[in-house]
């Protein structure tokens, strides 16, 4: 009888523990989301006002900019803050956005992304001495996914690639359908310092702080951002690299992600 009393004790007891560890975990994700949306609030706010100049320097009202390579640096700009604003919004309605992606289907044009990732990149990897470019075949389908996720993968891997390669390297986009592994493919690959297998698993894992070349200090946050994204989408994430030959990220996806339309087949009458 005081066996069965004392176990009937110690399961109240786990029990209670258990939902005191549900309380205090519903806390935490509660507190997170707002910390979330107060940080995307705060960025809303000075990025709005930055839309702002943007602008007026596109209107040009109080006089030409001159040299037309100022232009493509505010068009640049321009694209980039209006990015931003999206992942904001995104974040502080993110309950609404992830109704719209279920019940609106969004399509991405690979080159439009990529051509915007090499603008954005331009004066950055110029100053570095960085050769950056996109060779996305012109044919080359778009896909059923959402360009801000694209766009984020993207601008990820070629930051990192810019930042870790040195003065006379190149970066470079890539993207290819390979039929016969049932898959279309993305690659950003640089000549820059590379990573050992112990470095990419501990970057990977958001546990070390890496200096580049250039003396970025980085923690890793990038390439498990791109790995989650890319598995939501399906896909896989795969790196090789060693120390002083460059880096590959090749990202593989499934090939029905590509938006390809059905042959028309004419009907004849007779």
């Amino acid at each position: 009888m005081g066996r069965h009393v004392k176990t009937k004790s110690t399961l109240k007891a786990v029990e209670a523990a258990m939902e005191e560890a549900i309380r205090l975990k519903k806390i935490a994700e509660t507190r997170c989301v707002q910390m979330q949306a107060e940080v995307a609030h705060d960025i809303k706010n000075p990025l709005t006002a930055m839309m702002g100049h943007i602008s007026f320097l596109q209107s040009e009202i109080l006089g030409s900019l001159g040299d037309k390579r100022y232009m493509s640096s505010v068009l640049s700009l321009d694209k980039s803050a209006k990015r931003l604003l999206e992942i904001c919004n995104t974040l502080l309605h993110e309950k609404d956005a992830e109704e719209k992606l279920v019940s609106g289907k969004k399509i991405t044009r690979v080159s439009n992304v990529a051509g915007e990732i090499v603008d954005l990149f331009a004066v950055m990897a110029k100053e570095r001495g960085v050769s950056l470019e996109a060779d996305i075949p012109k044919n080359f389908p778009d896909i059923n996914a959402d360009p801000q996720e694209m766009y984020r993968v993207l601008s990820n891997l070629t930051s990192n690639a810019i930042k870790f390669t040195p003065k006379g390297g190149k970066v470079q986009i890539l993207a290819e359908v390979d039929k016969d592994d049932n898959a279309f493919i993305m690659v950003v690959r640089d000549s820059g310092v590379g990573m050992t297998p112990e470095q990419i698993r501990d970057v990977l894992d958001m546990q070390a702080t890496t200096v580049s070349p250039h003396g970025d200090v980085g923690t890793g946050h990038g390439l498990a951002i791109v790995n989650r994204i890319v598995r939501e989408m399906g896909g896989r994430m795969e790196i090789v690299s060693s120390e002083n030959r460059g880096t590959k990220v090749k990202l593989k996806f499934p090939y029905d992600l590509l938006n390809i339309p059905e042959p028309v087949t004419e009907v004849m009458d007779f």
